[in-house]
C-alpha cells in the first residue's frame, strides 16, 4: 500500500501521537430512498447528510537498534469504525475501536528484519482506510469489495537490499480478529524498486475462509460470502507506482481471487495524481471490478466500472479540503435510486480532513 507522510507530535522520548478528523457531505443524484443507500461503496455510504466518517488518534513507538520493541495503536471512532468491522466474526462492536493495534520487534540480524503481532491494515491492495494517505476520497470498488481491509496475526518484513523487501504473513483471515474457522491463512509479498521512480509490489495469500455462521452484516465469515460454508481462497495482487518527478504519480492496482467451489473475482484500477502547486492537487482514477459468481456484489455476472476525479486544496498543513465527482456504471441495474435499481450513478462529495 502506498503511504504518504503523516504529521506527528512527540509526547516523550520515543512515542509520537498523530490523528485526524474526516467529515463529508455526499449527494447521490439518483436520490436513493434512504440515507445509507449509496450501495456498493464502503465508508462513503451516506446520501444527502453530513457525516463524521472518522476521528482517529494514533500512538507509535518506532523500533531502534538500542530499543528493539515498539508498537502502533490507532483508536478509531465515527462511521468508518463500524463499517470497518461490519463482517467481523467476533461482533461488529467488539474490536471496532481499534483499527490497528500491534507490537513490533526489530530482530537483531542482518538484513534489517521486523516482526509485527496484532491487528494491522491488510497488505493486499493500493488503497486503505486512512483518508490522509489516499489519492481519492472515495474508495474504489476494487478495494471495497474485492480486497481485505485488515488482518490479525504475524507479519515479518525483511529489507534484503535497498531495492528488495520481502514480507511473510500468518493471520486469522480476511477482516477477522476472531477466526471464523479452525485454520489460519498464509501470505507472502515482494517489493522491488526498479529505480528510485518505479516500484512494483507482488503479493498474495491462501487459506480457508468463511464458515456456517451469519455475522452482523448478514453474510458468512469476515470475508463476507453470501452463502454458508468454508472455502479455500487464493488471492494475488500486483501494485505498481511510477513517480517520474515530484509532481506526477501513476499507479496501478490489479487483483484476482478464487474460492474453491464458490467462484472467482477480479479487478483493476489505474490512478494519475498531479501536484499542481504547494496547495493544490488532482487525481483521476479509472477502474473495473468483476464478480462472476455474486460473491462480492451479491449479484452474479456483475461488472462495475467507475471514473473518479478528486480535487484537493490544502488550506494549511492541518486542513485538507476535497471535492470529488464520481460516475459509476454497472453491467445491469444495481445502484439504488428513487425510481428503482439503476445501471448508472453520479455522486458529488465534499470532504474536509483535519490533521493533528
Amino acid at each position: 500500500m502506498f503511504i504518504q507522510a503523516i504529521p506527528s507530535t512527540p509526547i516523550g522520548k520515543d512515542i509520537t501521537v498523530s490523528g485526524y478528523l474526516d467529515f463529508y457531505y455526499q449527494m447521490d443524484f439518483g436520490r436513493p430512498p434512504h440515507v445509507q443507500t449509496v450501495n456498493g461503496r464502503w465508508y462513503d455510504i451516506n446520501h444527502d447528510s453530513f457525516q463524521l466518517a472518522a476521528a482517529e488518534v494514533d500512538a507509535t513507538k518506532p523500533v531502534t537498534a538500542t530499543n528493539r520493541f515498539g508498537f502502533t495503536v490507532a483508536i478509531l471512532e465515527g462511521s468508518d469504525s463500524s463499517i470497518l468491522a461490519a463482517t467481523e466474526p467476533g461482533g461488529v462492536k467488539t474490536y471496532k475501536d481499534f483499527s490497528q493495534a500491534f507490537v513490533t520487534y526489530l530482530v537483531p540480524i542482518k538484513p534489517v528484519t521486523t516482526v509485527d503481532f496484532g491487528k494491522w491494515y491488510a497488505f493486499v491492495g493500493y488503497e486503505g482506510l486512512d483518508s490522509r494517505t489516499q489519492d481519492n476520497y472515495s474508495r474504489s470498488f476494487t478495494f471495497t469489495s474485492l480486497e481485505p481491509d485488515y488482518m490479525t496475526g504475524f507479519r515479518i518484513t525483511s529489507a534484503v537490499t535497498p531495492m528488495l523487501t520481502l514480507n511473510g504473513y500468518l493471520y486469522q483471515g480476511y477482516n477477522e480478529v476472531k477466526n471464523s474457522n479452525s485454520t489460519t491463512m498464509t501470505g507472502a509479498g515482494v517489493v522491488y524498486a526498479f529505480t528510485d521512480k518505479l516500484t512494483a509490489t507482488l503479493q498474495g495469500y491462501n487459506g480457508k475462509e468463511s464458515d456456517d455462521k451469519l455475522n452482523d452484516a448478514g453474510s458468512y465469515g469476515g470475508i463476507g460470502f453470501p452463502t454458508p460454508g468454508a472455502s479455500w481462497v487464493t488471492q494475488g495482487n500486483l501494485i505498481t507506482v511510477y513517480q517520474p518527478n515530484s509532481k506526477d504519480k501513476l499507479a496501478f492496482d490489479g487483483t484476482y481471487a478464487s474460492a474453491v467451489g464458490k467462484g472467482v473475482w477480479n479487478g483493476e484500477a489505474v490512478y494519475y495524481r498531479r501536484q499542481i502547486d504547494s496547495r493544490q492537487a488532482a487525481c483521476v482514477r479509472v477502474e473495473r471490478a468483476e464478480d462472476d459468481d455474486g460473491l462480492r456484489f451479491f449479484s452474479g455476472g456483475m461488472i462495475l466500472h467507475s471514473i473518479t476525479g478528486t480535487y484537493d486544496y490544502s488550506v494549511s498543513k492541518n486542513l485538507l479540503l476535497r471535492l470529488e465527482l464520481r460516475r459509476d456504471f454497472a453491467s445491469h441495474p444495481f445502484f439504488d435510486a428513487s425510481g428503482g435499481p439503476s445501471s448508472q450513478r453520479t455522486t458529488l462529495t465534499f470532504a474536509q480532513i483535519v490533521k493533528f
